[in-house]
């Protein structure tokens, strides 16, 4: 056999020996790759709470903006809704002292009647005062007026609309022979008339747009 024929013969096994070793190192790579420790991707979850200061509280108690006379109740917010959806809604505290309502107002500064809670809520949003009572007292009534009347000294739709009125109307729905004295956010019982009492919480409380923004 010549140079030619030994060099030809050669070729098929060259291929081989080739293939085999290129066979061996693709399953060594696979073998590598199956032993390897995988990383599972980050959930939205895990991203958060790593992100999370230590010992963060899952919820903060709701703080009034500002300190003053009368038992502060969260806000509910400031939405106007209509009257069906009012219906069915719970206020926090009664009478309300904020929350959903109509953009209604009272006719004027003393009512003969009841006021919805829905018209209650909205006044005190604009900043306004209510002084309500559950009694058939009409002596009573009449020194609620007189300080009504010292601080009402605008048009009652324009003053309810600036936040500064201060309106009187029965209650039946608070507690018999008590005075409910209510600004946003704000609620004071009381058991008797005491003058002082209601101007410091008017005071406190009316054209407040600080407190009323809450």
């Amino acid at each position: 056999m010549n140079q030619t024929s030994r060099s030809t013969s050669r070729w098929p096994l060259v291929a081989v020996l080739l293939i085999v070793g290129t066979f061996a190192a693709y399953v060594t790579h696979v073998k590598k790759t199956a032993n390897a420790p995988s990383e599972a991707p980050l959930s939205p979850s895990s991203s958060v709470s790593a992100q999370a200061p230590a010992g963060a509280p899952a919820s903060a108690k709701a703080e009034p903006a500002i300190s003053g006379p009368g038992t502060f109740y969260p806000s509910q917010g400031h939405a106007h809704w209509d009257e069906s959806r009012l219906k069915d809604f719970k206020y926090n505290s009664n009478p309300p002292t904020s929350g959903p309502h109509e953009e209604v107002f009272a006719d004027g500064y003393i009512s003969k009647t009841p006021l919805s809670n829905a018209i209650q809520a909205h006044l005190l949003e604009h900043g306004n005062v209510l002084i309500q009572y559950n009694c058939t007292c009409p002596s009573l009534v009449k020194k609620l007026t007189e300080i009504s009347r010292s601080f009402d000294t605008y048009n009652p739709q324009m003053a309810m609309e600036m936040g500064k009125a201060v309106l009187i109307a029965p209650n039946p729905t608070i507690k018999k022979n008590r005075i409910a004295l209510t600004a946003w956010t704000r609620l004071e019982m009381l058991d008797q008339f005491d003058e002082k009492a209601i101007k410091t919480f008017i005071t406190a409380w009316l054209g407040n747009d600080r407190n009323s923004r809450q």
